[in-house]
């Protein structure tokens, strides 16, 4: 009963929330339903199930909240990683689960999708300070919401459920100031930008693309003083950030570089049997991807760096398990999986004929997803682990990716009907399928 009022409360919330923002009668259902979804997923997934390390993160957590004190960096994986998303979810425990009215693990579970709700909001502001028409912003909405991979990460106990929040709001952030130039905005994503690399090292993308940009702006003819001092501001913040999230983590044993910055991750402990090569990262099997539920491929020889991502954005890089090994289910994956090829196929296909567009107003976006990608080749190469090439690490890059297809909808729309139809429709199966293959009926 506590559980069931909890999550009436939240969906109250979001109605509040999302009506004080101005969205439309349908974004604000599409929200909701998409908050039932995460509920009957949440409903019969425990905190270890498709979460590797789910009952290990507790052990973090707990430690806070009882001693009111880090960790040692042995204690367990997760105690190499910053802590402010496990600093927070101990506070929540001790705050909100004060009482023991709601259980320590699925009082954790609901704070991630309330979490998520905060991803899902600057999802929609992203789309709409774009100015995207009323049927794009759904289509984009629609896609992000109810993405299979949302699904999964939306109880996940794990850092990733603020990292996720604060790189997409770092992200947002950084493209107004490129865009509109407003004090406001650059120390707002520098805000973002730094607890973000509290949370994760992840937070280094979102981090490098506001030092980027910060740096990008000396070079225009009108050099004056404020730029300077926004870039020096950002590289010191950011810089102070960083030797933060790295000096609370410190331990008595001698650790590498690496280890100081991305913890227990650059332990080698999962070096994989198939030697690392060049090819590995350049290499598709689209057949591959399409037959399969899991990352794992059929044949090892097969076993790319794309194709595992591919794979992760949708299912993650754990097995689902069994009771996801139906016939229906291996139908409804392969129809997902397809699904993205066709997706990605149309975005790179009209590139090239997306005469008019102002590209320039998206370039941050652009910028933040290809470190993104590049920081996850990176990580992966230098920590040999199918867990380092998890889509998850990147995962605010789904939002400029379900805006980038709504738009060539929408800009297809206006010289074919037909194709329009075929790309919202594309869209929409993609969004029924994921519904599907997770609800569970009572």
């Amino acid at each position: 009963m506590n559980l069931w009022i909890a999550l009436l409360g939240t969906l109250v919330a979001e109605l509040y929330v999302l009506r004080r923002l101005r969205f439309d009668g349908f974004i604000v259902g599409l929200v909701l339903a998409s908050t039932i979804v995460y509920l009957n997923y949440l409903s019969y997934t425990s905190v270890s199930e498709r979460n590797y390390d789910g009952s290990v993160q507790l052990v973090y957590i707990e430690a806070i909240a009882q001693h009111f004190r880090l960790p040692d960096v042995n204690a367990c994986g997760p105690c190499g990683h910053p802590p402010l998303y496990y600093a927070l979810a101990a506070l929540w425990s001790k705050t909100v689960l004060v009482g023991g009215w709601l259980p320590f693990e699925l009082g954790l579970q609901w704070l991630s999708v309330l979490l998520f709700f905060g991803f899902v909001v600057i999802s929609l502001q992203i789309f709409r300070s774009f100015g995207a028409e009323p049927s794009t912003l759904r289509l984009a909405a629609a896609l992000v919401l109810f993405w299979p991979s949302s699904i999964i990460n939306s109880v996940r106990v794990h850092n990733d459920a603020l990292a996720s929040v604060l790189m997409l709001a770092a992200m947002h952030f950084t493209s107004l100031w490129d865009r509109q130039q407003r004090s406001l905005h650059f120390y707002a994503a520098l805000a973002a930008s730094a607890l973000a690399l509290l949370t994760k090292a992840s937070g280094y993308t979102v981090a490098a693309t506001l030092v980027f940009f910060a740096v990008l702006r000396l070079r225009t003819p009108d050099l004056r003083r404020e730029k300077l001092r926004q870039c020096a501001t950002a590289v010191l913040v950011l810089t102070a950030a960083a030797i933060l999230a790295v000096g609370l983590r410190q331990s008595a044993e001698p650790r590498s570089v690496c280890q100081q910055i991305l913890g227990h991750a650059c332990d080698g402990r999962y070096v994989p049997v198939v030697v690392d090569k060049p090819s590995r990262y350049v290499s598709f099997d689209a057949v591959d991807l399409v037959r399969r539920i899991d990352s794992l491929p059929i044949d090892p020889a097969h076993d790319y760096f794309l194709n595992r991502m591919a794979k992760s954005s949708l299912f993650g890089v754990m097995p689902l398990g069994d009771e996801f090994g139906t016939k229906r289910h291996e139908a409804l994956a392969m129809l997902i999986s397809l699904l993205l090829l066709v997706m990605v196929a149309v975005c790179a296909l009209a590139v090239p004929f997306l005469r008019g567009v102002q590209l320039r107003k998206y370039r941050a976006y652009f910028v933040s997803t290809a470190l993104m990608f590049l920081f996850l080749v990176a990580f992966r190469i230098r920590a040999p682990n199918e867990f380092h090439e998890d889509f998850r690490h990147i995962f605010p890059a789904l939002v400029p990716f379900s805006l980038g297809y709504a738009t060539i909808v929408e800009r297809v729309a206006r010289s074919s009907k037909v194709l329009r139809l075929a790309g919202v429709g594309v869209g929409l199966m993609m969004v029924l399928s994921s519904v599907a293959f997770f609800a569970r009926l009572p």
